[in-house]
């Protein structure tokens, strides 16, 4: 209330000792010099803590504010019923920490067990409501509701509670009030002026201006309650004490609902108050949501609210999280008729946030504004007015627009089987296991009205059972995140694994093809057991490894494209992405055919030289080729086009061997698809892949001792098996240099690409009619930016 002038209050928090730390909000006053205000302080903290500790244990407030079937003329029918229907309980958190703020200490002192507390005593507890705030309440639109109206929307809640309070300390008597304004104002002749502690009369402008702040409050979403006070005379303690049974509830200016104490006049006794001020509190996100929501960011993920609420309410929560909450932010699902006001749209002097930038209204014209105008609802952040049906038909709306939608939401909740179902992905978030207390006991035993965690399991598991993922408590969240780091990085060392077995079969098949154009009139025959060791043991070995590789950090810092079959590069970055994988596929497959030349000449001097002599070599001068043994006559004599002998065998052996060797080595530039082996050496984020080569170079050991003639090693020259282990490397070395380099440019090039569509807030498209290049004519990119 703007006459009082009291020090703001800001959270700070602090973290407790234990094996059980619990992270707990203190308030704590900015003005350093806020120990000037205390006199006008102590009564807003005692009110405070009537309502927000509580003056009585759990057990007795129950008991007190309950009705008991014992009372005359109430059954236990209808206790059980107003118990059920009413929500008397006004405790809030920030009533509590508020009252700890100013001063009062509910921990055992020598006043007693309850601290500053223990000398108050609760001995009556009235709770008032207001026939035309009740009726406002139910014609109230849940969109229109805030967090508190919300959570009691199906209960009588009351518009205000009072509570007599007696002090042990001197006898007297206090009333403590809370509630609305509205109702606590006309209890309130006099108000109480924090200034120079004095009282003065509370007149109808003051009252005017008190609901028009509590009414601006309530729509920027703060729960905002009134505080009153007043002494009572001794001669009211005889009423108060003789007021039987619990639960009394007073209506506008009737009689009190209590009908065994007719004579009684409460509402004389409550009227006469000093209104103390306003409390206005908003809801805080939990603190884990905004640097989840700015991890989100970085990694590419849009980060996507949707709301029950409306505009003005939703605002503050969705600023407090980090969401933009400026121009061209916010979409209302709830379909405007033309000419409808709505009080509760975000309206100001210079701008209106959603008439003038004429964001649409409702799912049918979001579907109308994509089509027509441009894909700015693609990239909002913020839905209000939402429904479970308008959320699941705007999951798929993402998901027509190629988009990846990822659901987040409460496991408890039936309303959210419909959005799981109909994501991507869902994952449901258990709060009522790691913030509830299931275990409730009396002194007879348990209370089976209480909430019991088999229940709560049970309900989930019906919410959540197209879920894919199901967390428990709210610090889980930090594990969503994770979740995605390990998707993306099996999503990459999937399409690397496939990569590679792609490479190593287009490899083989080239293999095959080059073998009639070899320059050896002996063509080579690819040996049966050698292909099958290569094609069914070797590469999906090696291939099935590269899928276990570990993921980097740097997948957590891109913008991911879009789950669509469109072309994703533009024809030139296409072009070279294919000319890349083919000339890798091709360096394996034509370098063995050259070592196949230089051992077939070789081999065929080793095990057949008299008749290389006899049939390569010319007459003339046959003596002194022998004696030099020259590998070109022999690979180009025309005798051998028909030969087959344990040369031309093991001269094809070697070059298979070759070709498996080339394709193990150049596995290592598949083990990181953009990144490069110098940078990080490739076995240190895939231990099973390095198991694999190992075993396949084994493999292939043995492979060859068993099928090559005997010598056939020895009687290849130095320069041949230089050749045989270098060239391997030599591949590898251009995959890295040459190919890999190129493809990391234009995947570079596209991610800055993704990045600057993602972090556009306006229509990459805006407006659709003055476009005047057409995507497909220039290749322009599409839109890559995935929405969560």
């Amino acid at each position: 209330y703007k006459k009082k002038k009291v020090a703001g209050g800001k959270v700070k928090e602090e973290k407790g000792e234990g094996d059980e730390e619990r992270e707990e909000s203190k308030i704590e006053f900015e003005d350093p010099q806020w120990w000037k205000f205390l006199p006008s302080l102590k009564c807003i903290g005692l009110v405070a803590s009537a309502f927000g500790e509580g003056l009585l244990t759990s057990e007795k407030r129950k008991q007190k504010i309950s009705p008991r079937a014992s009372d005359n003329g109430i059954s236990k029918t209808k206790a059980s019923l107003i118990d059920h229907l009413c929500c008397v309980e006004r405790e809030r958190k920030q009533l509590r920490l508020l009252s700890q703020c100013i001063g009062f200490d509910t921990a055992p002192n020598e006043l007693g067990p309850r601290g500053d507390l223990s000398c108050f005593f609760e001995r009556l507890r009235l709770h008032i409501i207001s026939s035309n705030l009740l009726r406002e309440r139910m014609q109230l639109d849940s969109h229109a509701m805030g967090l508190e109206e919300f959570r009691n929307s199906s209960l009588l809640y009351t518009d205000a509670d009072v509570v007599f309070v007696k002090d042990k300390r001197s006898g007297g008597d206090l009333i403590l009030s809370c509630g609305d304004s509205r109702v606590v104002t006309k209890l309130c002749p006099d108000c109480f002026q924090g200034e120079n502690s004095t009282i003065s009369p509370l007149t109808a402008g003051d009252r005017k201006v008190i609901n028009a702040t509590q009414k601006e409050w309530t729509l920027s979403d703060l729960d905002v309650q009134a505080l009153s006070y007043a002494p009572l005379p001794y001669t009211a303690d005889q009423k108060i004490g003789s007021a039987k049974g619990g639960g009394i509830y007073l209506l506008d200016n009737a009689p009190a609902s209590n009908p065994h104490i007719p004579s009684h006049d409460y509402w004389g006794l409550v009227k006469n108050q000093i209104f103390l001020g306003l409390l206005g509190s908003s809801v805080r996100p939990r603190k884990e949501i905004e640097p989840f929501i700015h991890s989100c960011n970085d990694a590419g993920v849009r980060f996507v609210y949707f709301s029950p609420r409306n505009m003005r309410r939703t605002k503050e929560l969705a600023s407090q999280m980090g969401l933009d909450v400026a121009w061209n932010c916010c979409i209302s699902l709830r379909p405007l008729e033309e000419g409808a006001d709505d009080t509760f749209r975000m309206t100001s002097n210079y701008a209106d946030w959603d008439v003038n930038a004429k964001l649409p209204h409702g799912v049918e014209n979001v579907k109308r504004h994509l089509e027509e105008v441009d894909n700015v609802p693609l990239l909002v952040s913020l839905y209000t007015d939402v429904s479970k049906k308008t959320t699941a038909e705007m999951v798929n709306v993402f998901q027509d627009y190629n988009d990846t939608v990822l659901a987040v939401g409460l496991s408890h909740l039936p309303g959210n089987q419909k959005v799981f179902f109909r994501s991507d992905i869902a994952i449901g978030v258990d709060v009522l296991s790691d913030e509830v207390s299931f275990v409730a006991t009396n002194k007879e035993g348990k209370d089976f009205d209480a909430l019991m965690s088999d229940e709560v399991a049970f309900v989930s598991s019906i919410s959540t059972w197209s879920s894919s993922l199901n967390i428990v408590g709210s610090q889980a969240m930090y594990h969503i995140l994770e979740i995605i780091r390990i998707g993306r990085s099996s999503l990459e060392a999937a399409i690397s694994s496939v990569s590679f077995f792609f490479t190593g079969c287009l490899s083989h098949c080239l293999f095959a093809v080059l073998c009639p154009c070899t320059a050896a009139t002996s063509v080579p025959v690819i040996p049966p057991l050698g292909s099958f060791l290569f094609n069914q043991v070797i590469l999906p070995l090696i291939g099935l490894s590269l899928a276990f590789t570990d993921g980097s950090s740097e997948f957590m810092s891109r913008v991911p494209s879009k789950n669509e079959s469109s072309v994703r590069y533009s024809w030139r970055g296409s072009r070279r992405i294919y000319f890349n994988g083919l000339l890798r596929a091709f360096l394996p497959a034509v370098v063995p055919h050259f070592l196949y030349l230089i051992a077939l000449g070789e081999l065929m001097w080793k095990f057949d030289p008299q008749f290389v002599a006899d049939k390569c070599l010319l007459a003339s001068n046959s003596s002194e080729e022998v004696t030099q043994r020259p590998l070109l006559p022999v690979i180009r004599c025309e005798a051998l086009r028909n030969y087959r002998g344990d040369a031309t065998e093991s001269a094809s052996v070697m070059m298979l061997a070759s070709l498996i060797l080339c394709t193990c080595v150049s596995s290592a530039s598949f083990v990181f698809r953009t990144e490069l082996i110098r940078s990080e050496p490739p076995w240190k984020r895939n231990h099973v892949w390095v198991g694999s080569l190992i075993s396949s170079l084994t493999l292939l050991a043995i492979y060859m001792r068993i099928v090559l003639a005997e010598g056939s090693v020895a009687a290849l020259p130095w320069y041949f098996l230089a050749l045989f282990l270098l060239t391997p490397f030599l591949c590898l070395l251009i995959n890295e240099k040459i190919l890999k380099n190129s493809d990391r440019l234009i995947d570079r090039r596209n991610e800055m690409m993704r990045r600057l569509q993602f972090e556009t807030k306006l229509g990459m498209w805006s407006p659709k009619e003055s476009q005047h290049v057409n995507i497909q004519q220039t290749n322009i990119q599409q839109d890559d930016s995935p929405v969560v």
